[in-house]
């Protein structure tokens, strides 16, 4: 990471301080989320920048990585058993290295299950028998010659995944853990360097049995604490690889998202993308630190109609097209490899790079799929036209010598056109000045506006807090006085809500309205006249006259006729 400024050495602590400020005062302590801060902080002082290339499988996100680095790490290929996390991280150019993990037995056995099920195999599982792998072998080479190949179709991919599953987990059965996770250093694998240890894991039978790959590779792209991750796609088969994808969307950790689309080659977003792009924007970490990368750009050069579709999806559902871009993965990386790392003697690659490609046991050279998109472009694409280079592909010679033939006639030129075309270059050219210039900016930026709604609110509230204490005297007496008049104000407003209170509730009480009240009186009128009964049920006249004698002993006459003239007219 970078080495912050001397006057943002103590960021994290300056940071702090105001929010606990802020949370401090409680009259202010709900009026604003100082979690979104906290978030823009931490990205700002993080020592890593966690870069995500998310998307559907064989959307070309491992391609993608590869033509950024210029270098063939990661296995990309059309068939889908399982996908593999990537963790590419900075290294120095002498301290290359890889850290492999595998899957255990039990997730790969899973799997197996998975997509034989996918395939309608019923046959139950034993991966651990020889004779059982075989059958599985052949019939998911079955599968494959009717389907007319293992790329096309949905069928052919998954049975050519499990294929390269079942292969990978037989050659490294030494390796695999039954329950847990076994992890090595290429040290351990007695590779010499990064590329050994990557060939390795690039091969496609060991990319299937393998759970976690940690690169730490020297290249100006990852300095700063750049890493690029790369994950399962969000449609993959088993739905904990798509969930794991989903989850590191919304992981804190996670900085920013190249969002690769297939719409290029499908005209329209898939269910699983749109979900993707909603869980983005849902995560506070991110924010606007969105690529979008609509790879297999060149399938719209052969498609007038599906380009169409593409234009118009851009232009109703992609508003801010800044960080929006076109790529063909495949013939800028190959483009790439083919214009500096071969020649003429190596046949352009057919001896070198695509040697494993062409390599057929029926003595006939297979052609690689770079060559095939290379002679589809030069013939077909429309792009050469306004150019000078003038191709020809000839139908009577077969596409691995058209291939050579056309690079030794046009060689470097057409091939730094080809790379052109295929968007690669932008892409790269953008993501490197956003990571090595634009980056640590826009992070402290962020972190700068989210802050400055807190620090106005607090601010003013401390200036007012500040009038406040200005404008109150500073003598005794003085002091003495307002307070008194404070006092008074108080004490008066006690009053006249006393008052207003006191005339609601006997207006209440005279309209019968108050309910609590006749509770209260019609227990008292029940009372009263409970003891009346009672003093007519023990009334005596001459107790009576007693009294009225003790109490009057001059005048005892009076009382008694005043008793008779009282019972008198009350009979």
């Amino acid at each position: 990471m970078t080495e912050l400024l001397p006057q943002c050495s103590n960021l994290a602590g300056n940071v702090n301080s105001i929010i606990e400020l802020f949370k401090g005062e409680s009259s202010l302590r709900n009026q604003q989320d100082t979690s979104k801060i906290e978030i823009a902080l931490q990205k700002a002082i993080s020592p890593k920048f966690e870069i995500v290339f998310a998307g559907a499988f064989s959307a070309g996100k491992s391609m993608l990585i590869n033509a950024l680095l210029e270098r063939e790490l990661l296995y990309s290929a059309e068939g889908h058993a399982t996908g593999t996390e990537c963790y590419i991280e900075y290294a120095e150019a002498d301290e290359e290295r890889v850290v492999l993990t595998f899957l255990s037995e039990v997730e790969i056995r899973t799997l197996v299950d998975t997509v034989c099920q996918n395939l309608q195999l019923t046959n139950p599982s034993n991966i651990n028998s020889p004779e059982y792998c075989s059958q599985l072998n052949q019939y998911c080479q079955k599968i494959i010659e009717q389907e007319g190949g293992e790329g096309k179709s949905e069928r052919a991919k998954q049975a050519q995944g499990l294929k390269l599953l079942i292969e990978g987990f037989t050659q490294n059965r030494e390796r695999i853990h039954t329950l847990h996770n076994a992890t090595y250093s290429m040290e351990q694998f007695h590779f010499s360097n990064l590329a050994e240890a990557a060939s390795f894991a690039r091969r496609g039978s060991n990319s299937a049995v393998l759970k976690r790959l940690e690169y730490y590779c020297h290249h100006p792209l990852l300095k700063d604490g750049n890493v690029l991750v790369d994950l399962p796609g969000i449609d993959a088969p088993v739905k904990k690889d798509a969930a794991l994808a989903y989850r590191k969307i919304e992981d804190p950790d996670t900085s920013a998202v190249v969002c690769v689309l297939k719409a290029a080659s499908a005209g329209e977003l898939a269910t699983e993308e749109t979900e993707l792009l909603e869980k983005i924007r849902s995560n506070a970490g991110i924010r606007d630190r969105v690529f979008y990368v609509f790879n297999r750009i060149d399938e719209t050069w052969y498609a007038a109609q599906l380009k169409q579709r593409l234009e118009n999806l851009i232009q109703t559902q992609f508003r801010d097209t800044s960080r929006l871009y076109k790529t063909s993965g495949l013939l800028g990386f190959y483009g790439y490899q083919v214009k500096n790392q071969t020649n003429i003697n190596q046949r352009y690659g057919l001896d070198s790079i695509f040697a494993e490609s062409v390599k057929n046991l029926g003595g006939e050279e297979e052609t690689p799929q770079f060559v095939s998109e290379f002679n589809n472009y030069c013939a077909n694409s429309g792009k050469l036209l306004a150019t000078p280079f003038k191709v020809s592909i000839h139908g009577y010679e077969t596409p691995n010598k058209n291939y050579f033939r056309v690079l030794s006639e046009w060689g470097t030129p057409l091939l730094e056109q080809l790379i052109a075309d295929s968007g690669i270059e932008e892409f790269r050219t953008a993501i490197t000045r956003y990571l090595t210039e634009e980056k640590r900016p826009q992070l402290f930026a962020n972190l700068a506006d989210d802050l400055q709604s807190l620090c106005i609110t607090l601010k003013n509230h401390y200036q007012g807090i500040y009038s406040d204490l200005e404008s109150q005297p500073r003598e005794i007496e003085a002091m003495k006085a307002l307070e008194l008049n404070h006092l008074n104000q108080e004490l008066k407003e006690v009053g006249e809500k006393l008052t207003k209170h006191i005339d609601v509730y006997v207006n209440t009480v005279v309209v019968n309205s108050d309910e609590n009240f006749e509770e209260d009186f019609k227990k008292l009128k029940a009372r009263m006249v409970s003891r009346l009964d009672e003093l007519l049920n023990t009334f005596s006249v001459k107790n009576a006259y007693s009294q009225a004698t003790l109490t009057h002993p001059r005048n005892a006459t009076a009382p008694l006729l005043g008793l008779f003239g009282n019972c008198y007219a009350n009979n």
